[in-house]
């Protein structure tokens, strides 16, 4: 029997940001700095915060990201994320389970254009001959100081971003309901380099993720690329497995 996750977005849907429509415009976001860190942790230290529709990656893994925009709608912003390992029915995703930027206005639109739960704060991605840094500070406490240790270099197509979903109200069917969104940015690569992933600092109650524990690196990576930040494509239902409760909002992403 497939295992599936135990949240029930409908208890929480006060905490979840809000969006006004799901025809959100697509951002090109280039020259993307990009620290990615794969850390496996307990499967017991996750309990409560995968929703039912989706299945809890085995073993368990966090995604832990900084990343640095240099150009968007809104100007240039840095965004932190945590992301826990799951997949919707046999594709891996990325939970999306708290976020921090250093802009108001990159909070203010990735909150309503994406759903992302996201908050302002003190975000900093910083390079050095050795390692590439990334550190959060919200309330005058840091949060995350996370490090790429010893990055070499490798092909863009060694390296692997799985898509995001994140669990958002929005309007579907004349009603604002819970529900999952997937969020899918594309990347052309023009530098990629893996290293050790190093976390001094992990405060999992400020990422939405109380009890999360870091347990075995798995891998980092490094990567200056062109992404974006798409337009909705796909909508699931957060009580039903994703073959049964997923909706396609557009045919593709030709449609942006």
């Amino acid at each position: 029997m497939p295992l599936y996750g135990t949240l029930d977005l409908t208890t929480v849907a006060g905490k979840l940001p809000t969006l006004p429509h799901l025809d959100t415009e697509a951002w090109t976001l280039p020259k993307a700095e990009m620290l990615q860190l794969l850390i496996e942790v307990p499967r017991s230290s996750t309990e409560g915060m995968l929703p039912k529709a989706m299945h809890p990656a085995l073993p368990s893994y966090v995604i832990l990201a900084v990343t640095k925009y240099a150009e968007s709608p809104v100007g240039p912003f840095n965004l932190a994320m945590l992301r826990l390992g799951s997949r919707a029915g046999a594709h891996p995703r990325g939970f999306l389970l708290g976020a921090v930027t250093n802009s108001d206005a990159a909070t203010r639109e990735l909150r309503t254009r994406w759903g992302f739960p996201v908050e302002t704060g003190e975000v900093k991605y910083l390079r050095r001959h050795d390692r590439v840094m990334g550190t959060v500070t919200r309330g005058g406490k840091t949060i995350l100081d996370c490090a790429l240790v010893d990055p070499q270099p490798v092909a863009g197509s060694d390296v692997q971003y799985i898509n995001w979903v994140t669990a958002a109200n929005a309007p579907l069917d004349g009603q604002t309901q819970p529900m999952l969104i997937q969020v899918d940015p594309k990347y052309t690569f023009y530098k990629a380099e893996r290293g050790k992933p190093h976390v001094s600092i992990f405060d999992a109650a400020a990422w939405n993720a109380a009890g999360l524990q870091l347990a075995d690196p798995i891998v980092g990576t490094c990567c200056t690329v062109d992404t974006d930040l798409p337009r909705i494509r796909f909508v699931m239902d957060p009580l039903k497995p994703v073959f049964q409760g997923t909706r396609r909002i557009r045919e593709s992403r030709a449609d942006e």
